[in-house]
């Protein structure tokens, strides 16, 4: 079963106006993508939306060299809900990978673009790579705290496993210093001493070796 891992780049208003459409920084108070519509010719189609800062509306949105406006779905004064055909080379490197894509929140908000990617860990450590080689280090990578240990499927984790190890994490045993003992454990649950060892044992080298391989994405 495959664990997904998640990361963030952060890249800041200087950096972001170097890149093709990154005029966008300059054109919008918060721009949110929501989804991909289609790819034509590694070329990416994009759903999203956006409140234009003071002053600036489609008009200037048009003017963006690299990005094609394809369809207006809904305008609101300032608000707007859109679709663009996105030819920059990081709009192109975002769709380039099967083992790892785009998801929310990509979005420009205070000057600066926040890019979220989901994937394998050997997905994203070569996305990763390509955006180096195309951004140089001037950026922030994050792996964002509320996506570690988060995977769609934990290996041979058990419902009754999953029970134990939270059971053991409420009552504290993880705590220090502990407060409980896994004969503790045993009377809540009503199970055998030896039983919550080896669900305890097994439980905590699933998540050391998914938190290994996640770790994997940064270095």
């Amino acid at each position: 079963m495959v664990m997904l891992s998640k990361m963030q780049f952060n890249i800041q208003y200087e950096d972001a106006l170097e890149l093709p459409a990154g005029e966008l920084v300059n054109v919008f108070d918060r721009l949110t993508f929501i989804r991909i519509i289609e790819i034509v010719d590694d070329t990416p189609v994009l759903l999203f939306n956006a409140i234009f800062l003071k002053g600036f509306s489609l008009k200037h949105l048009k003017e963006i060299p690299s990005l094609e406006v394809q369809d207006v779905l809904h305008q609101d004064g300032s608000e707007i809900l859109f679709s663009a055909r996105m030819s920059g080379p990081i709009a192109k490197l975002i769709v380039s990978q099967k083992d790892a894509w785009p998801i929310a929140p990509i979005i420009i908000e205070k000057k600066q673009l926040v890019l979220s990617m989901q994937g394998t860990p050997s997905g994203l450590s070569t996305f990763r790579k390509k955006v180096i080689s195309l951004l140089g280090s001037r950026f922030k990578l994050t792996v964002n705290r509320s996506y570690q240990g988060e995977w769609l499927t934990a290996p041979s984790m058990s419902p009754r496993r999953k029970q134990v190890l939270e059971t053991a994490i409420n009552m504290g045993y993880y705590d220090h210093p502990r407060q409980c003992k896994q004969q503790d454990i045993a009377m809540r649950l009503e199970r055998k001493q030896g039983t919550i060892a080896e669900h305890l044992l097994l439980a905590e080298g699933n998540i050391l070796k998914a938190w290994f391989e996640q770790s994997r994405i940064s270095e």
